[in-house]
């Protein structure tokens, strides 16, 4: 269970990393020009997560459920980190807006 949570803690902040940051602007303004669905992936916090998540899920292969069909866990694995990684974008978005940044 702690892998799920930090490994949601670094779906979140490298989510909010790329789709919010001015570090990372031009290459999102890039990326639109260049490939327009690939740009707006990156640019939206809540699909990047999902990606990123299962992207380290790919990596890391922490399971929560454990039954013979480990696809189906991986992926519900995937998405309960994402899920709780978004909530942490959430809340970066929304200190950066009190914030006035």
């Amino acid at each position: 269970m702690k892998e799920v949570i930090y490994l949601s803690l670094v779906s979140g902040s490298v989510s909010f990393t790329i789709t919010e940051t001015k570090l990372f602007m031009r290459f999102r303004e890039w990326m639109k020009r260049k490939n327009n669905p690939l740009g707006e992936l990156l640019s939206c916090g809540y699909c990047f997560c999902h990606w990123t998540a299962f992207a380290l899920v790919a990596v890391y292969r922490p399971r929560l459920m454990e039954s013979s069909w480990s696809l189906l866990d991986y992926f519900l694995t995937g998405l309960i980190i994402a899920w709780l990684g978004v909530f942490q974008w959430i809340a970066l978005c929304w200190m950066m807006a009190k914030t006035g940044r």
